[in-house]
């Protein structure tokens, strides 16, 4: 029995390939990822990291306080994006023209897909731009 169902588990595997062998948080936005270029094997991190951001929610909002409370900056849609530290980038690249243009899940991956070249072409993890202090592939 247990060999049948290993059998079975693998041909499912390998019929199916990596990106739909397993369960996605955020499946809804895996075709639109691919779209703008991200590859099977980077949506694995992508996706952990549109659900630890923003819950899969393209009309996420996070804001960033100073002490006092007054906000200094605000990161948005799926990937949360950091409007102070990237809208001059993206406009630039021609990915936006304001800071809103972000909630867009469209533009937001296109812009996500800007910041993961952007670090790798500086020699950096492609997902350098997400990282944190906890654990996660997209920390190294």
């Amino acid at each position: 029995m247990k060999r049948i169902l290993i059998a079975a588990l693998a041909a499912v595997v390998l019929h199916a390939g990596p990106a739909e062998a397993r369960e996605w948080q955020c499946p809804q936005w895996y075709k639109l990822a691919r779209e703008v270029g991200f590859t099977r094997r980077d949506y694995v991190t992508l996706d952990a990291i549109l659900f630890r951001e923003s819950r899969c929610r393209p009309e996420a909002k996070g804001y960033n306080k100073r002490a006092d409370g007054t906000v200094w900056s605000i990161d948005l849609g799926l990937s949360q994006v950091n409007n102070y530290s990237w809208v001059t980038y993206l406009r630039n690249l021609g990915i936006i023209k304001h800071s809103e243009d972000l909630l867009h899940p469209r533009t937001n991956l296109r812009a996500a897909k800007a910041l993961y070249d952007y670090s790798k072409s500086k020699g950096y993890s492609p997902w350098h731009q997400w990282r944190t202090s906890g654990s996660g592939s997209w920390n190294k």
